[in-house]
């Protein structure tokens, strides 16, 4: 089999999807995994998944929603991960960036060696000698995730250490030494240390006066998430 066919394939799915056959698009997609995992070498492999990467998450090609991540179906994604499995094993840019915008952060090629949570295929994507602008942006807004998840709770809690919040700050510090960065993401990145400034001087002052009150007199646009309590 060889790309063009692949393609063919995968577009007969999506087809039968556009027109609202979700089980038939689903048994099609099951029965022709089940061909390509018993009929397609592992050479062919490669080169139809490295093509089908490129076009899928670099050029926007096809259907798929959910950005920048992209989503694709189960049968997919589980007919992919053999392949990035062994791409990741030997360091391969773009390869790296593909399993995160695809799988996520939790993507693990072999739980045999990185059984200990350590693997952290964006860190290595970054690193990586041939890391491209996308991965930059990628690595640069987990950043802004964990900052924004910390946050969550102002002012009733914060969900992140301030040894927490130090290192992040710190590693995003190294990423705008190192790397160009979308200017939007950096004006996000600044309005959490503001916020964030705020916050633990408010608490090390015994939460004296109103948080929303000093974010305001700061310039500092913040609304936070109701509380709710029960009582027992």
């Amino acid at each position: 089999m060889d790309y063009n066919e692949f393609i063919l394939e995968i577009n007969k799915y999506w087809d039968l999807r556009s027109k609202g056959l979700k089980k038939q698009a689903n048994s099609f997609l099951y029965g022709f995994v089940e061909y390509f995992k018993e009929n397609v070498s592992v050479e062919d492999e490669d080169k139809i998944f490295y093509q089908f990467c490129h076009e899928y998450l670099d050029e926007l090609k096809f259907p798929g929603e959910d950005l920048p991540r992209r989503s694709l179906p189960f049968q997919i994604t589980e007919l992919l991960h053999s392949y990035f499995c062994r791409e990741c094993i030997k360091n391969k840019m773009p390869q790296l960036r593909w399993a995160y915008q695809i799988y996520g952060n939790g993507f693990n090629p072999d739980n045999s060696i990185y059984n200990d949570g350590s693997y952290n295929i964006l860190q290595k994507a970054y690193i990586h000698e041939e890391c491209d602008q996308q991965t930059v942006d990628f690595y640069f807004n987990e950043q802004i995730n964990f900052l924004w998840l910390g946050q969550h709770h102002f002012p009733e809690a914060c969900l992140i250490t301030r040894e927490e919040f130090d290192n992040t700050v710190n590693l995003i510090d190294k990423i705008l030494l190192e790397k160009p960065v979308e200017p939007l993401l950096v004006e996000e990145f600044k309005y959490y240390v503001n916020l964030y400034n705020i916050y633990f001087d408010w608490h090390s002052n015994g939460r004296k006066g109103s948080f929303y009150e000093i974010c305001e007199a700061a310039g500092v646009e913040f609304e936070g998430i109701p509380a709710i309590y029960y009582k027992r």
